[in-house]
């Protein structure tokens, strides 16, 4: 009898390969990005950017084989991916996501933990993985982003540090870190801000700035027709605004960290572009209601030829820019209510508890704050002499 069940029981199996042979028990669609927006119909509308290579690598930038793009909307997460289950050939997998992006009216509803709270964490979802808020339709900005060379995006995820640590123009941030500035009052998120190349016009917050480095603004076109530069302005969960690449600049001055970027510095009704670079971390305190931040850099003038001015005379014109902007962007995310200068980092030393700390209302008070910016230069060469002094 056992002999007879077993026999029939290899008849069925080539029957049973074919019907399962198109769909490997193991294929997944890998989730590199996702994105989520206001929706049309649904109150969120969810974009995924999927791989579907079982054998694609884990580490960023080792992703291949078929890239696409599918979108659903829905109240929550995990109703979008039950909404896209039979719509896809295999079953969505997050443990390779490395980009998440948020639409500039979501941040500004203050909705981003609304979305995200517990559904990331159960979906394996890393705790490192990069954050970001895109301006306009999430579908055309993650498609700007794809370019026939780089279809899986990983380009964005590399600009990201390397606009960091080379110029300062934007912050990189993972979802722990943004959790953690939700959730404290010892600082507010700077999260990195993507845009479509000739967007609308969005102002920076501080103003005052000429060129536009903010992400959709650039004024250099190539493959990739979705931008990054500049930042997102958190105050707690709510965005209030976006600072430009220059202005992030300066907030990272000022946190320690900034690595080397470059400066354009009004002179005598003109621009003279300067190199900076960091002589190391800023001496940060906190004495009775007034911030002190003193930091030193190097800086290396790009055209010294074209400048009539003395060493002394530059490096005072420098010290005294940098000084006055850097107070100017504070009062003003400090009016918006954004610590983005992590202020409580240092104010919170004089508490002698979290309760009494949290009972002092820091984030309420930041307009009160006296700030004190104390900026040393020194030039890599006379203005009057390019030769290195």
């Amino acid at each position: 009898m056992k002999r007879a069940a077993f026999a029939a029981l290899l008849l069925l199996l080539p029957l049973l390969a074919g019907c399962l042979g198109g769909v490997p028990l193991d294929k997944y669609c890998y989730v590199l990005d996702l994105g989520v927006e206001r929706g049309d119909s649904m109150p969120y509308r969810f974009v995924f950017l999927l791989n579907e290579d079982t054998a694609g690598s884990e580490e960023e930038g080792g992703d291949k084989g078929q890239v696409s793009m599918v979108s659903a909307e829905e109240r929550s997460l995990f109703a979008a991916i039950d909404a896209l289950a039979g719509a896809l050939p295999a079953q969505l997998s997050f443990e390779r996501t490395t980009l998440l992006a948020f639409s500039r009216e979501l941040a500004e509803a203050g909705e981003i933990v609304t979305v995200t709270d517990g559904a990331l964490s159960r979906l394996k979802i890393r705790q490192n993985v990069r954050v970001i808020v895109v301006e306009g339709d999430l579908r055309d900005a993650f498609q700007g982003l794809v370019s026939e060379g780089d279809p899986s995006m990983n380009r964005l995820k590399t600009n990201v540090r390397l606009f960091e640590e080379n110029y300062g123009y934007v912050e990189d941030w993972g979802l722990h870190a943004m959790r953690e500035a939700f959730a404290n009052e010892t600082g507010d998120a700077l999260l990195p801000y993507a845009g479509r190349v000739g967007g609308p016009l969005q102002p920076d917050i501080a103003g005052g700035q000429v060129y536009p480095y903010l992400g959709g603004k650039l004024l250099g076109e190539g493959q990739i027709k979705t931008s990054l530069a500049g930042s997102a302005v958190f105050a707690g969960e709510r965005m209030v605004g976006v600072l430009s690449g220059q202005h992030t600049m300066l907030v990272l001055l000022a946190k320690g960290g900034f690595r080397a970027g470059h400066l354009r510095l009004p002179w005598k009704g003109e621009e003279l572009d300067l190199a900076l670079y960091s002589l190391g971390k800023p001496c940060r305190s906190w004495e009775e209601g007034t911030f002190i931040c003193e930091i030193r850099l190097e800086v290396d003038l790009e055209n010294p030829s074209q400048v009539d001015a003395s060493s002394e005379e530059l490096i005072a014109a420098t010290e005294a820019w940098l000084t006055d902007e850097l107070e100017r962007v504070f009062r003003i995310t400090a009016a918006a209510g954004a610590d983005v200068f992590e202020v409580g980092r240092e104010a919170i030393c004089a508490f002698r508890s979290w309760d009494s700390w949290r009972a002092c209302g820091f984030s309420a008070r930041l307009q009160e704050i006296r700030p004190v910016f104390r900026v040393q230069v020194k030039l890599s060469h006379s203005p009057r002499d390019p030769a290195l002094e």
